[in-house]
């Protein structure tokens, strides 16, 4: 059968399920209703491979674009990301696009995750987060993949993320500047908090201050790793600051130390990264590493409505000096 000529029918006939179960899963509704995920995987690689195409792909079938972009979010619980979200929302509205959102839970995707895109036909993909597994991408050949965040891939046309290296400097110069020359490093055992370790070690380096490494242990979650990798600290002793891969990650560590009856900033200065709206309002407020999301969003932008040239693009963060550095 053509290309266009594929129907939801036809699909249910040739592989013996119901009318009502292809539309639900073609809709993105198959596992809300109890399919199994081999049985969704089934139905959505049968329809790609007989070039199944959904009533609201017209424009894409005139070769035109649909003006809608797929966000693919690798944590909805990282409070992070919802500021991306809200700043390509922005963007996206300036230049006349619309948002399809689809996420995963653990940074692992399903089929049943991704259906969205399919049905809508979208015209590019946005991945926001650093490194992870990437294998779905080879659903969408066709289409230009734009990442926010670090991990390269042949797959991926253009990506934009905040400068580590720059970040790491700001941060150990600051922390230089108000006599705190001893600090560990507070993260989870993931790449892009990896990532960021390696920068503070190499900007301690050349600051002439003492990198003091923390017990690396898989936590669950950023502020988890905050709360306990500060009672080990104190414990062992030796440094004056903590750098953390996240706010939740220091909003984690202020917690622990005002339990074990320490002041921040006067025993320890605290420093987290991303500037998350609830960290100015912590107590004590905390100092952070903003990154740009506007320009991220305008330079996603720019690239799938200009067709401007890919590449990857480091962008400089900003921080912001607040209570928990403050008055040492």
């Amino acid at each position: 059968m053509g290309s266009g000529k594929i129907t939801q029918k036809y699909i249910a006939e040739k592989l013996g399920v119901s009318v009502s179960l292809v539309s639900r899963v073609l809709s993105g509704q198959g596992e809300q209703i109890g399919i199994s995920e081999a049985k969704i995987q089934e139905v959505l690689d049968f329809a790609r491979a007989n070039n199944y195409v959904p009533a609201s792909a017209a424009l894409a079938l005139k070769g035109k674009k649909t003006r809608t972009l797929g966000i693919v979010v690798y944590d909805f619980h990282d409070p992070f990301f919802n500021e991306i979200i809200a700043a390509l929302q922005e963007a996206t509205y300036k230049y006349d696009y619309s948002l399809i959102l689809v996420g995963f839970v653990n940074r692992t995707p399903k089929a049943s995750d991704l259906a969205p895109l399919y049905k809508h036909f979208v015209d590019g993909i946005v991945i926001l987060g650093s490194y992870g597994d990437l294998e779905w991408l080879g659903n969408f050949k066709s289409i230009p993949i734009v990442r926010i965040g670090r991990g390269q891939d042949p797959r991926i046309s253009f990506a934009v993320s905040i400068d580590e290296n720059d970040a790491a400097r700001q941060i150990v110069r600051h922390l230089k500047s108000i006599g705190r020359k001893k600090f560990c490093y507070v993260a989870r055992d993931i790449s892009i908090h990896e990532l960021r370790r390696k920068s503070a070690y190499f900007a301690a380096m050349a600051e002439d201050c003492e990198f003091v490494e923390s017990p690396k242990k898989n936590f669950a979650a950023n502020f988890d790793a905050g709360y306990a990798l500060a009672e080990e600290m104190d414990k062992m002793g030796g440094v004056d600051a903590f750098v953390c891969s996240t706010d939740t990650a220091a909003m984690g560590v202020i917690k622990r130390l005002h339990e074990l009856g320490k002041r921040v900033p006067e025993d320890y200065a605290v420093v987290g990264f991303d500037d998350i709206p609830v960290s100015a309002n912590y107590i004590p407020s905390i100092t952070t590493m903003r990154q740009p999301v506007d320009l991220f969003a305008t330079n996603v932008m720019e690239y799938f409505a200009n067709e401007t040239e890919g590449g990857e693009l480091n962008r400089r963060g900003q921080l912001i000096v607040r209570e928990s550095t403050m008055g040492v």
